[in-house]
């Protein structure tokens, strides 16, 4: 069982005080918070947001998992418990949002053995039907070589694709989220590519976004708070994440 640090402290001082050890409190493991998720929800048809990622309840939810259409409904439920720390937020929100996504990203490597592509890292503009947009990426993804082949690595690209589940069986079973599909693949120059400082920025704004009482009245991406006041919430915000004074 893993303490933190006041755990500790309150637990030391227990014991210098009344001269006893206090009986720990027990702490659920993942195994024993997942079984009472099951029980809840196995079978329910809710898209339910856990602490295990976003998970599909429907009795055929693994009929869209490439390569897991033959799974049972409990084989299903296992490998989603199985995915828990490999989660791809990003796709996942746009896989479940319905977004449709442009993608850009520099060529890292061809694996000609696998037949694939390597990106070491995809950026994501998306788009919602209510007008609301989202930007995020994920590192290391890797996608079919063949619509790539005249291009080389160090190349930066965008191009337009399907975010698709799909079942990985290297190390164990587990759901994980791609690309498949790609088209509308086009050379860029490397300066469109985001970086570092434009990726926080973004969430940034998102975050800001989502607390400003004008969030509900804003209109296809249009926003009506203060400039002033905006603006200086960026600054503060972006500097604390950076760790700058």
């Amino acid at each position: 069982m893993i303490m933190n640090h006041y755990e500790e402290g309150i637990n030391a001082m227990w014991e210098e005080v009344e001269g006893k050890k206090p009986e720990s409190i027990h702490q659920p493991s993942d195994k024993e918070r997942w079984k009472e998720f099951v029980e809840e929800y196995s079978h329910s048809g809710y898209l339910v947001q856990s602490e295990f990622g976003t998970i599909d309840t429907t009795d055929d939810a693994m009929k869209d998992v490439a390569g897991g259409e033959n799974l049972s409904y409990e084989e299903y439920l296992q490998v989603l418990f199985n995915s828990r720390n490999i989660i791809r937020h990003c796709f996942e929100y746009c896989y479940y949002s319905n977004a449709w996504c442009d993608f850009k990203g520099r060529i890292s490597r061809f694996d000609k053995k696998k037949g694939k592509v390597i990106f070491n890292c995809i950026y994501v503009s998306g788009g919602l039907m209510d007008g609301d947009c989202y930007e995020g990426k994920e590192d290391h993804v890797w996608m079919d070589m063949e619509p790539f082949e005249e291009y080389q690595v160090g190349d930066c690209l965008s191009f337009g694709g399907e975010i698709y589940r799909y079942l990985k069986t290297k190390n164990g079973k587990q759901i994980s989220f791609g690309i498949r599909e790609p088209y509308d693949i086009k050379k860029i120059e490397s300066y469109e590519l985001p970086s570092d400082d434009d990726m926080l920025m973004q969430a940034v704004d998102q975050m800001i976004c989502e607390v400003c009482m004008f969030n509900e009245h804003c209109y296809m991406g249009m926003c009506i708070a203060n400039e002033e006041w905006r603006e200086g919430m960026r600054k503060t915000l972006f500097n604390a994440a950076k760790g700058n004074k």
